[in-house]
């Protein structure tokens, strides 16, 4: 036996001190490290508490019979462990029958023979040591897997999604709202001079305040509310179920939060933070497409620098989206 093996620890759940002590000899001559259970509740509670390799249970108990300790143990226990039931010669291949049925992987008929216990010991363990290797190996498939679709979804710097990934959100909530006739708020937002600002205080500065407001503005949105970082210091936000007028009064309400902010830096001391938001909703005239609303959000942002930035703007049906501007692409910036 390997010292793998050498280190398993055995749970023998048996009412008879003889038998539990020819068999719990047996087995830790073998290397194994033994506890014993004289009653199928202690034995729940013992392989709840002290995860054994391998269990050992005769089917004849003083208060449960082994069946029903199999039973319970299978439906309680959260990970696999090979079940050996403990039964007479003379026991009916019924019974045998039934353990296997309520879980048991296989039998040993009393008195046990030695060469035989200890083989077929081993084979469930090793057939356990399988199990638990593809366990562990698909639970680091699925941490590798959401590792992977976070980089793939999320924006490094702020944390919030990034611009494929609300690009595939608006496109969803736009289907929805014009199949149920829902309004959707669409709402774009502009660090005011961050150019200005980088130029000054250098990119690590510029970083900061970026993610310092990602985190600002991302605890005043709702739970089914998306935010997204959408280029250099622009944020996108798609809004499900909220007209324009409420989601003017949430732009409002996080432009006048991040201009009240207490911005002070490390090293560059006391900042002045303001944002310019722009905010477009279902129901629009002409707007058919997601990639128009977010356009005419993008149109009331313009107005709002245009009109002295440190403001909210709503987009007016007057500009008529089809004359609209593309949306600036990643990394573009605008003062």
């Amino acid at each position: 036996m390997n010292e793998i093996e050498r280190q398993k620890h055995i749970l023998l759940i048996e009412d008879s001190p003889t038998q539990a002590r020819y068999a719990g000899l047996l087995l830790e001559d073998a290397g194994y490290r033994v506890s014993v259970a004289p009653t199928g509740r202690l034995g729940v509670e013992k392989a709840e508490s002290e995860s054994p390799d391998l269990i050992m249970l005769d089917v004849v108990l003083p208060d449960l019979d082994g069946f029903s300790v199999c039973r319970c143990l299978r439906h309680r226990l959260l990970h696999y462990v090979p079940i050996i039931m403990l039964t007479e010669q003379r026991t009916a291949i019924e019974d045998k029958v039934g353990g296997l049925g309520v879980g048991a992987d296989d039998y040993l008929s009393k008195p046990y023979n030695e060469r035989e216990m200890l083989a077929r010991i081993a084979s469930l363990l090793r057939i356990k040591q399988v199990i638990d290797e593809l366990h562990g190996r698909l639970a680091d498939e699925h941490q590798s897997y959401q590792a992977l679709k976070r980089i793939a979804l999320v924006d490094q710097l702020t944390g919030l999604y990034n611009r494929h990934y609300f690009s595939e959100v608006l496109t969803r909530e736009f289907s929805l709202a014009l199949r149920h006739g829902n309004p959707l708020a669409c709402v774009m937002t502009d660090i005011d001079y961050f150019r200005d600002f980088n130029t000054c205080h250098g990119h690590l500065a510029g970083d900061w305040v970026l993610r310092n407001t990602a985190g600002l503005i991302r605890e005043m949105l709702r739970h089914g509310d998306v935010i997204a970082r959408y280029g250099g210091e622009e944020f996108v936000m798609v809004l499900p179920m909220t007209e324009s007028h409420s989601a003017v009064e949430l732009g409002e309400r996080v432009r006048a939060a991040v201009a009240a902010a207490i911005w002070h830096h490390p090293e560059f001391g006391a900042l002045e933070i303001t944002l310019s938001i722009g905010v477009a909703a279902l129901p629009l005239p002409d707007v058919t497409d997601p990639q128009r609303l977010l356009a005419c959000a993008d149109q009331a942002l313009y107005r709002a620098k245009n009109n002295g930035r440190n403001r909210v703007e709503s987009f007016i049906v007057q500009e008529r989206p089809s004359s609209l501007p593309a949306a600036p692409a990643r990394g573009a910036t605008r003062q």
